[in-house]
């Protein structure tokens, strides 16, 4: 009897030892370690791996290797002293900046909620420089670039026949005629692609670029 009791004292004391740890340590008693991995997770923007950069990138530069400077295209959500917020694929991504960025053609606050194209370095993953796209530069005609009569047209590329080539502007529908050197290096289907327009003063088109990240 004496020995039951006794046994029974000192499982009492043990019960109450494993306790007194438990509440030192803080925790609860039964956390598991899937608990305790959650814990230390960090947020997902903590985490973020700035030399992924790239996955948010159309350029074809990036194919030819990871040390090739590459492009960012997105809307100029946010502008802060080290860091800007382009929204890319309705995803925001957070942008570092060099200390020497260029800003091209306009000032940054002036870009805020416009597409923009930024060229990052793939060295350090920061901007070096940063302009408005054509679309986001081109007027009511798609005119994004003038010099004199002559001036270049961003627009969705509608039809071609064998003198001319119809796009679609803001404004609706632009029709130009072709020169008489036009020239056309793209194969395949355009429709409904963005094109680029060289129009020369007798304001014919002279040639034809497709957006090379569509």
């Amino acid at each position: 009897m004496q020995k039951q009791l006794t046994k029974g004292i000192l499982s009492l004391v043990t019960l109450c030892m494993i306790g007194s740890a438990a509440a030192c340590s803080g925790e609860p008693a039964n956390k598991t370690k899937s608990d305790n991995h959650k814990a230390e997770e960090k947020p997902i923007e903590d985490r973020q791996e700035l030399t992924k950069l790239q996955q948010y990138s159309n350029d074809p530069d990036i194919k030819k290797g990871k040390e090739e400077d590459f492009d960012l295209i997105g809307t100029l959500k946010k502008d802060a002293e080290k860091e800007m917020t382009l929204s890319i694929d309705d995803q925001l991504v957070k942008v570092p900046k060099s200390s020497g960025m260029e800003v091209e053609g306009s000032q940054l606050k002036d870009m805020l909620n416009k597409e923009v194209e930024a060229e990052i370095d793939a060295a350090t993953q920061e901007a070096i420089s940063i302009e408005l796209t054509p679309k986001a530069k081109a007027d009511k005609d798609g005119v994004y670039e003038q010099d004199g009569n002559e001036r270049k047209v961003v627009g969705i590329f509608i039809e071609e026949s064998n003198k001319h080539i119809t796009v679609k502007v803001p404004n609706g529908k632009k029709t130009y005629q072709k020169s008489t050197d036009f020239e056309k290096e793209e194969k395949g289907s355009l429709k409904e692609k963005t094109v680029y327009l060289e129009i020369n003063s007798a304001n014919e088109v002279e040639s034809i670029e497709k957006e090379d990240r569509e």
